[in-house]
């Protein structure tokens, strides 16, 4: 059964005419943004929209080392064990980050984030089907001017 959320990210993709995965993409990268804003860190961190659950899971990935130089981007092999007992030497080990603890800023700036994603994707579909038709004359209506 599909989430709440992907019901709506679905819904919005048909109204605006765009692809689902860029409304999903635009959703994960909010989430990202917003979470590098509360944390504060320099971590490398990855998103992911899980469909099943509508949840957006973000991890803090780490390379797995013999001595950590920089403990925001690498982990000891021991440490990493303690996490996952399958990590291994020069391999990587997701961190999950909770984003439940995000603000009420950080979801405008997710919101902010997604409004901006949508609008290009929906600019971009115009253009796209507006671009073979050059030298043609067509018939519309503008709704929208920028």
């Amino acid at each position: 059964m599909a989430s709440a959320l992907f019901q709506q990210i679905e819904q919005l993709s048909k109204d605006k005419g765009i692809n689902p995965e860029i409304v999903v993409g635009a959703v994960e990268d909010a989430v990202l943004v917003a979470t590098r804003k509360y944390y504060k860190s320099n971590e490398d961190l990855r998103s992911s929209f899980n469909k099943e659950s509508g949840q957006v899971e973000v991890f803090a990935i780490k390379k797995v080392v013999e001595v950590a130089s920089n403990p925001a981007r690498e982990i000891t092999l021991a440490q990493a064990q303690k996490i996952d007992p399958e990590a291994q030497l020069e391999g990587e080990i997701k961190i999950q980050k909770p984003t439940d603890v995000l603000g009420r800023i950080a979801a405008q700036t997710a919101k902010q984030v997604i409004l901006q994603k949508v609008r290009e994707a929906e600019r971009d579909s115009i253009f796209a089907e507006y671009t073979q038709r050059v030298g043609e004359v067509v018939t519309c209506m503008v709704k929208r001017a920028e």
